[in-house]
């Protein structure tokens, strides 16, 4: 049964609503932080959002238009207020949390470009995060034929245009990049920060990722694949067992799953030893 003119598995609408009221994505990643790390204050990263923000607000008013925005925003986030990669060696983790790259102006590829979207689009600018081949850019269009893709580390920029003569076939092999919004965004931050987790031995941490991605995504293989894994580490056997036979089930021709089976072999091997 369709109401209001809605198809039943039409929930275009719904995600239409949703935008409306969903807080920038960045507050979401901020506030995620406290979720592995209860004792952390978030408050002065969001008071220093804040304050970038009001920056912005006022360098906009003096911009003529959207390049010279672009631009002078641009200048501002480098030149300025000096965000950067990291030339130290910090811990991955670190890297990959906004709090810490809004304190120390110092982050991963995508925490600067979470941050450096979103003050892009605070100065009304038509901004998006990018995948290119694995690789996360910045991108803003100026039309729908044209606009800049700004590699987030340095804020080196590149301009695009497709040709108005290009046939649909050619303008999709130019269009420059795979755009991503919203619950991808945080997706893509939550995997990163359990993979930087996983990488440091910090298991109760991805774990935390790994059950905030799944209110996410539900039951997915992947997730349970490495929810189970993190569950050995923590000596749950039964429930790492469950997980990775969930994986096995769903994903049989998977290439790592000879490797899965010999994991779960040991893990019936060592319960019958405790038994």
């Amino acid at each position: 049964m369709t109401t209001l003119g809605f198809d039943e598995h039409d929930e275009s609408y719904i995600d239409d609503a949703y935008d409306e009221f969903t807080p920038p994505v960045i507050y979401r990643c901020i506030k995620a932080e406290s979720k592995w790390d209860p004792q952390i204050d978030l408050t002065t990263s969001f008071e220093t959002l804040t304050d970038f923000e009001q920056q912005i607000d006022s360098l906009c008013l003096k911009a003529s238009d959207e390049h010279e925005c672009l631009d002078q925003l641009l200048d501002t986030f480098y030149s300025n207020w000096l965000f950067s990669a990291s030339s130290l060696k910090v811990p991955e983790h670190k890297l990959n949390s906004l709090s810490y790259t809004l304190t120390m102006r110092s982050g991963s590829p995508t925490t600067l470009a979470i941050l450096l979207c979103h003050f892009l689009q605070h100065a009304k600018l038509d901004a998006s995060m990018s995948l290119n081949q694995g690789e996360i850019a910045v991108h803003v269009a100026i039309s729908d034929e044209e606009g800049y893709v700004i590699e987030p580390s340095t804020g080196q920029q590149s301009w695009y245009i497709i040709p108005e003569n290009a046939d649909e076939d050619d303008g999709q092999e130019q269009e420059p990049l795979e755009l991503i919004f919203n619950d991808e965004v945080y997706k893509l931050f939550l995997a990163q920060q359990k993979w930087s987790f996983i990488s440091e031995s910090k298991f109760g941490h991805a774990l935390t990722c790994v059950e905030m991605l799944m209110e996410l995504i539900g039951d997915d293989p992947y997730e349970r694949r490495d929810r189970g894994y993190l569950l050995n580490q923590l000596d749950c056997p039964k429930m790492a067992r469950d997980d990775l036979q969930f994986f096995v089930d769903e994903c049989p021709d998977d290439p790592a799953i000879e490797i899965i089976l010999h994991q779960i072999e040991e893990l019936e091997d060592n319960n019958k030893t405790h038994h």
